[in-house]
């Protein structure tokens, strides 16, 4: 008997085996395993394109087939190009689905809104991982070849292996994944002035969960409830909490928390759906590398996004100042060490959001509030086999009185195939491709009598 978990998981796709001890049972199992795959992997509708709906985050499918390599929304990687080299990004901000588009090629066709050669998306930002290759090494992804765990930056979303962000070893890495929500790459710390500005006060300071790792596995900056234990309080601690401010000094009453409160009030800062294409200062960016493009350009955010100044508390409480060499940050790297940022979790109430600090963050209103997700919509058909949703297209799709004649007709065929290998079945008989061919050439017989 073929193992049914062997077939689910099989990377090679390349249909059953031929086999002596293949029986119905193997097909059907094997059937009913893809579906179950299937199930999980695609719960959702795939009959509406995304494009309407503008720049927004939802997963992408970088088009290999197409020309330019551009990106399509899930609905369309599906009805649209189901047939292509596809390369699955997973989730990305600020992106209009390029199916229907010039960007694509004269001719591209969206056959779910068709929509023909729009005008290209001028947003859209591209860089190598569209061509299916990732991380600071540039190795291409295979799905079926890659055994090692990949992180995505949350600021330029390329994703890393996860040897090539701590450093190759065979040991366990020196931060567990359960142990940190997300990361910033070095890459964007080192060349992206607005990241490493708003970075270089908190990564590595005891108790502010901005981590940094060394290169000798020791990691700094751990949440408090981590590093410090339940009520001992270190000065960065103190700081974060509102007990002191900057200099040291005892805070007033206004907390963070207070400041934090004032800043929901405000109109929500999470990603919105934006159906008005705005230009950008260079249209013609595409496949860049993210180090001259995500790592150095933020997006342009409207000021207006901020609540104004009276709103804000005026108390700085993110870490004391010090001089831009005597930072955790700087002096691992002055010697040698990777500066990747890791950030723990309910990383967005870390930062102080007072008048001074909050302009810092406009362009990245993602350290300030989780972003929203587009997610299809659950097909709720996702549960009915192959054989179900046959019957329902055939019910709802033909004519009410031929629907009926097909349906009697399928029942009077399925009774004269049981009714044939019943005996079979009854005598233990194995059902070869002689007994199936005698069984269709009596059928042939029967109509033309």
């Amino acid at each position: 008997m073929l193992n049914r978990e062997a077939l689910l998981f099989s990377p090679t796709r390349e249909g059953v085996p031929s086999s002596d001890d293949f029986v119905a049972d193997d097909l059907i199992g094997a059937q009913e395993a893809l579906e179950a795959e299937a199930r999980e992997i695609m719960p959702y509708k795939f009959d509406a394109c995304t494009y309407d709906l503008g720049y927004i985050k939802q997963p992408l499918f970088a088009c290999q087939t197409c020309l330019n390599d551009r990106a399509v929304c899930a609905a369309c990687s599906i009805a649209c190009h189901g047939d292509h080299s596809l390369v699955e990004l997973f989730n990305r901000r600020d992106f209009r689905c390029d199916c229907g588009t010039e960007a694509m090629g004269a001719g591209s066709f969206c056959s779910i809104s068709h929509r023909n050669d729009a005008p290209a998306n001028t947003r859209n930002r591209y860089d190598k991982n569209f061509k299916g290759v990732f991380c600071f090494c540039g190795r291409p992804y295979d799905p079926h070849t890659e055994v090692e765990d990949m992180l995505q930056c949350l600021v330029c979303e390329d994703w890393l292996h996860e040897s090539c962000v701590f450093g190759a070893s065979d040991s366990e890495p020196p931060l567990r994944q359960d142990e940190f929500d997300t990361m910033v790459c070095q890459r964007c710390v080192r060349g992206n002035s607005e990241v490493r500005r708003i970075l270089e006060r908190y990564a590595g300071v005891e108790g502010t969960g901005v981590m940094l790792v060394g290169s000798d596995g020791t990691v700094s900056g751990r949440p408090a409830s981590a590093e410090t234990g339940q009520g001992e309080v270190t000065p960065a601690t103190a700081v974060l909490h509102g007990q002191v401010n900057a200099n040291g000094e005892p805070a007033a009453e206004k907390r963070r928390a207070d400041a934090h409160d004032d800043v929901e009030a405000r109109s929500s800062k999470k990603a919105k759906v934006d159906s008005s294409p705005q230009p950008v200062s260079n249209p013609t960016q595409a496949l860049s590398d993210p180090t001259t493009s995500a790592a150095h350009d933020s997006p342009v955010c409207e000021t207006n996004d901020l609540p104004p100044a009276s709103a804000l508390p005026s108390e700085c409480q993110a870490p004391p100042l010090v001089p831009p060499g005597e930072t955790p940050l700087a002096k691992f790297e002055a010697t040698g060490g990777r500066s990747n940022v890791f950030l723990a979790d309910n990383f967005t109430s870390t930062w102080c959001r007072c008048r001074q600090c909050l302009p810092s963050f406009v362009n990245f209103p993602y350290l300030l509030d989780e972003e929203d997700v587009y997610e299809p919509p659950e097909d709720p058909d996702a549960e009915k086999s192959t054989f179900e949703l046959g019957m329902d297209h055939l019910l709802n799709r033909m004519p009410r009185g031929q629907a009926i004649d097909s349906i009697q007709a399928f029942t009077t065929f399925s009774d004269r195939l049981k009714d044939y290998l019943r005996p079979l079945a009854t005598s233990g008989t194995t059902i070869t491709k002689d007994h199936i061919e005698s069984f269709f050439e009596a059928e042939r017989e029967r109509r033309q009598a």
